[in-house]
C-alpha cells in the first residue's frame, strides 16, 4: 500500500535523484515542486483515463434551474466529480434524423446557475457513472501509482533536475506506463459503439 511519500519518492526515483523526501513540508527543492505539483498531477491523471479503481455511480436529482435555452433539464454534478463516463442506459443515435440541423447530443457538461451540471433531454433521475476525486492512497491501483509517479516527475523535471532530455525521456515512459496499465486491466475502456443510421433502421 503506497503513501504519498511513496508515490513522491518514486517519481524521484524516475527523475534520476539519489536523494528521498520523509515528507512533503521537507525543506528542499524536491519537497517544494512536488508539494506544489502532487494534487493537481493527481486529479489530472485521474481525468485523463478511466481507471477502474475510481469508477463510481450516482443518482443525479434536476436543478430548480433549469437551462435558459438548449436543454429541458439540468442536473448538478457531485462535489468530487472529475470526468463524466455514462448517462442513463441508453444510447443516442442522432444519424436516425438525416439533415439534422441542429444539436442533437444526448447531453452536455456545462455551468448552470453556477453549479457544474449535465445539461440533457433525459427526465430526473439521471443515473451517472463517473471518474471521482480519490484521494486515498491506500486504494490507488498500483499500475496508477506508477504512471502518476511518471507525470508527476515529467511535471517537477526542470525544476529538480534542470533537465529537458530527462523530461522528453519521462514524457515516453509516461506513454509506456499507460500501455501497461491499459493492457493490465487497470484502465477500462468503455466499448465505442456507433449508431445505427436511419437506413439501418428503416429495414427493422
Amino acid at each position: 500500500m503506497a503513501s504519498r511519500v511513496d508515490i513522491c519518492n518514486l517519481a524521484l526515483l524516475f527523475l534520476g535523484s539519489g536523494s528521498k523526501i520523509t515528507a512533503l513540508t521537507d525543506n528542499n527543492v524536491a519537497a517544494r515542486a512536488l508539494n506544489a505539483s502532487y494534487d493537481l498531477m493527481r486529479k489530472a491523471e485521474l481525468r485523463a483515463n478511466y481507471w477502474a479503481f475510481a469508477l463510481k455511480r450516482d443518482t443525479l436529482a434536476a436543478s430548480a434551474s433549469p437551462p435558459p435555452w438548449g436543454y429541458p433539464n439540468a442536473f448538478p454534478l457531485p462535489g468530487d466529480f472529475v470526468r463524466l463516463v455514462q448517462i442513463n442506459d441508453f444510447y443516442l443515435v442522432p444519424s436516425i434524423l438525416d439533415y439534422n440541423d441542429g444539436d442533437a447530443s444526448a447531453y452536455a457538461i456545462e455551468t448552470n446557475a453556477g453549479v457544474l451540471s449535465v445539461l440533457t433531454h433525459y427526465n430526473a433521475p439521471l443515473k451517472i457513472k463517473y471518474v471521482w476525486d480519490v484521494q486515498d492512497e491506500g486504494t490507488f491501483d498500483a499500475l496508477f501509482n506508477v504512471s502518476f509517479a511518471t507525470r508527476l516527475a515529467h511535471a517537477t523535471c526542470e525544476q529538480i533536475t534542470n533537465s529537458n532530455t530527462k523530461k522528453a525521456a519521462l514524457g515516453e515512459d509516461y506513454k509506456k506506463a499507460i500501455m501497461l496499465a491499459t493492457r493490465a486491466g487497470a484502465i477500462e475502456k468503455p466499448p465505442a459503439l456507433i449508431g445505427d443510421d436511419s437506413w439501418v433502421m428503416s429495414r427493422l
